[in-house]
């Protein structure tokens, strides 16, 4: 997206979860500016990176994702500023403590002479009460505030489409949506913009995995035919899939931080392309430079966003199992040693 819109947010209360009027407080997130440190939590899809970018904006601010702080030792422009460290939930997929990652972000908060900081995180993979405690050692008055980003308001909806998915009738497709029962995936940031993607052909989709389903369809064929003209024997959008599902799963199953192509430099923390076998080289290569998949100049490779990742990856691992593959095999790879799934995996299970 590349306009913002004004969001707003709940703060969490310690020990409560409701204001002294007994009922929710919703404020706009820039109210919270002059906060020393807080934590914004929320849903797949809900648009806490795009907001980061929003608030991070400005001189005394720098955003930084949470795999990229902890891996760095220290970069000169993380110091004498307020720092936005995106994506808590990501660097603890794959960790087989979920305490780790934390404990990383806190030891560097700690060598930056605790700076002010604000911290992302999937609500399901925020630990509550144990995480707020564990910052407020590293936080310069000892305190966090906890936020919970809001739904889309009406109005939000309404500029998304209208100004950032170019829908020419704003009000037309949310009536429309409405109607057809997928009011719900308005006010999700994410599922708004793969909803508009998958009705660009006319059809509407039922659900919502047939709306991520016809989404990523879409923006398959779109890039296939980019490149009709010099590739008239484009692969076919099932293929794509295929491969892109094994892919996605691989990576989240692995925790890898994205894919680089063979002859690139790497570290430990990110898949080579030649690693993954099941599948053609090419294919694979090809699903990487489509509209799946973004990817820096010179840069690691990565689904566009971890829902459409976890959908792909998911959509993969059910095929596997009609054709025969036992389902014990893939939650051996989802669950911890007390038989649940890892909460870095739901999404994937779910």
């Amino acid at each position: 997206m590349t306009d913002f819109v004004q969001r707003t947010c709940t703060e969490i209360r310690e020990g409560r979860k409701d204001d002294a009027k007994g009922e929710p407080s919703s404020r706009f997130l820039e109210d919270f500016r002059k906060t020393d440190a807080y934590v914004l939590l929320g849903p797949p899809g809900a648009g806490k990176t795009t907001v980061f970018k929003q608030e991070a904006d400005c001189p005394k601010a720098r955003r930084v994702t949470a795999r990229d702080f902890i891996t760095f030792d220290d970069r000169p422009e993380w110091h004498n500023t307020t720092l936005f460290i995106d994506g808590l939930d990501e660097k603890r997929a794959g960790s087989l403590d979920g305490r780790t990652p934390l404990d990383g972000i806190r030891g560097k908060l700690e060598q930056l002479d605790r700076p002010g900081f604000r911290l992302s995180c999937r609500e399901a993979d925020w630990f509550g009460a144990n995480d707020r405690e564990s910052l407020k050692a590293v936080s310069r008055n000892g305190q966090v505030t906890v936020l919970r980003l809001d739904p889309l308001t009406d109005e939000n909806i309404h500029k998304i489409l209208r100004d950032n998915l170019e829908v020419d009738d704003p009000e037309k497709f949310v009536r429309e949506a409405s109607q057809k029962g997928l009011e719900s995936l308005l006010a999700n940031p994410k599922s708004l913009e793969m909803l508009v993607v998958a009705v660009r052909g006319g059809e509407w989709p039922s659900t919502r995995i047939q709306t991520f389903d016809m989404a990523c369809r879409t923006l398959l064929r779109e890039h296939n035919q980019e490149l009709q003209v010099a590739k008239p024997d484009a692969i076919a959008i099932s293929g794509l899939l295929d491969a892109a599902g094994r892919l996605c799963a691989v990576q989240l199953l692995t925790g890898g931080a994205g894919y680089v192509l063979p002859g690139t430099e790497r570290d430990h923390e990110y898949l080579g392309l030649e690693q993954i076998s099941g599948g053609d080289q090419k294919v694979f290569r090809y699903v990487l430079g489509t509209k799946l998949f973004t990817a820096p100049p010179e840069g690691p490779a990565n689904p566009v966003h971890r829902q459409v990742a976890e959908f792909l990856a998911g959509r993969h691992l059910a095929s596997l199992i009609e054709n025969g593959l036992p389902v014990r095999r893939i939650l051996a790879l989802m669950t911890g040693d007390d038989g649940g799934v890892v909460s870095e995996l739901r999404g994937l299970s779910a």
